[in-house]
């Protein structure tokens, strides 16, 4: 590998999409990772949130697009967009554009002078001169505090199930009040289980009635990353602008253009089918024999078979278990989110952050496959750039 090899840790959509640009324009890199693994964990019959345009992985031109892959492949599209169907593409990407994926785990990531040690879970060892972190959001699944000592039988994150058969004529209950709770509570409801979701507040379902009530014209108030509502979203699809703002503007922006929300297609799924508690959180939950008594803000109680946990994530950089302790001292962190230039750099030269732990510098969509684009881009330009100047 030569001195000036791009490591870069993920192979999720941003991994992959860095190391399609990065190859793309023939500059040295080396992918690690699995290939989707977050995404081939996610539950059978699952969709995503986000629309179309907002599901292509990218690079640098253009060949290998969701639409490019339909047509290549004689598959029809479909909205809203299966887990199958997107696997099957980001995987058709994944062989044409960053073919020699190494599916090893990198275990150590240390800072030695100018250059970076990489040690992997097979024994081998390596060293380069720029790495990229982009790792995705398994590792800062949330669990509250109510939950943290609860055995895996009795209570789980959403994110560790891709079969809800088992849960067939069970009680459960599901916390939370966004997407994955929400198409949870929808799936486990079609398996077969007595479901209710418990949420602090109002259910909020996405109205798009701009987009479908426009024509053409829908593109004045849609961005292809349809990320956050008419106006905002087109700041928020700007993520170089985006950062320029101060940080109490970016907090804010952020917290309005992802709210806990669920797409349109899902509410026949989920209303009239699912018990919605929308007026309570759930403070304390106590094992009793084979189930979970569950109580709740309002002083009531449930008795439930299992209790799931759509809670989200919360990216931290201490959650980066591979992160060599003195090098994770160097990285200038808020709130557990490394602090970025525009090159997605990190304070320590030549490491940079890509997906859900960008979002503090670029904003909210960081946290959607619509968000690669600019970080691949940044991030070669910036390769380049070291290289003309080397």
């Amino acid at each position: 590998m030569s001195n000036d090899t791009t490591v870069v840790i993920g192979a999720g959509p941003y991994g992959l999409s860095i190391g399609a640009y990065l190859k793309g324009r023939a500059q040295p890199a080396l992918v690690f990772g699995r290939t989707m693994e977050f995404w081939q964990q996610m539950p059978t019959g699952f969709h995503l949130k986000s629309v179309w345009s907002a599901s292509t992985l990218f690079d640098p031109d253009g060949r290998y697009s969701l639409d490019r892959y339909c047509t290549a492949t004689s598959t029809p599209r479909q909205e809203p967009l299966p887990i199958t169907l997107f696997l099957s593409y980001c995987c058709w990407f994944q062989r044409q554009a960053v073919p020699d994926v190494d599916p090893t785990y990198i275990t150590r990531l240390a800072r030695d002078g100018e250059t970076f040690v990489l040690e992997l879970a097979d024994g081998r060892s390596l060293k380069a001169r720029r790495v990229v972190v982009a790792s995705g959001i398994a590792p800062f699944c949330y669990v509250p505090e109510f939950a943290r000592h609860l055995p895996p039988e009795l209570a789980s994150h959403t994110q560790a199930h891709r079969d809800f058969s088992s849960f067939a004529n069970r009680e459960v209950a599901i916390v939370g009040r966004g997407q994955s709770a929400l198409e949870c509570a929808a799936l486990l409801h079609e398996a077969g289980a007595s479901v209710e979701l418990i949420a602090r507040g109002p259910v909020i379902w996405i109205n798009r009635a701009l987009y479908h009530r426009t024509g053409p014209a829908r593109r004045i108030f849609y961005p292809p990353s349809d990320v956050g509502p008419p106006g905002l979203n087109w700041l928020v699809a700007s993520p170089l602008l985006f950062r320029l703002f101060p940080e109490k503007t970016r907090y804010a922006l952020d917290r309005r253009a992802v709210r806990p929300a669920g797409a349109e297609w899902l509410r026949p799924r989920v209303e009239g089918h699912v018990r919605i508690t929308d007026t309570a959180e759930v403070v304390k939950a106590t094992p009793r024999g084979e189930r979970l008594e569950l109580t709740l803000s309002d002083g009531s109680t449930r008795q439930v078979d299992h209790l799931f946990l759509g809670t989200g994530y919360r990216p931290n950089i201490h959650k980066l278990t591979y992160l060599d302790e003195a090098l994770r001292a160097q990285i200038l962190a808020r709130d557990g989110y490394p602090v970025l230039n525009e090159w997605f750099e990190s304070s320590v030269p030549r490491l940079h952050f890509a997906g859900a732990l960008a979002n503090h510098s670029f904003g909210p969509i960081c946290r959607f496959v619509a968000g690669a684009k600019i970080p691949a881009r940044q991030i070669l330009r910036c390769v380049q750039r070291d290289r003309r100047f080397a």
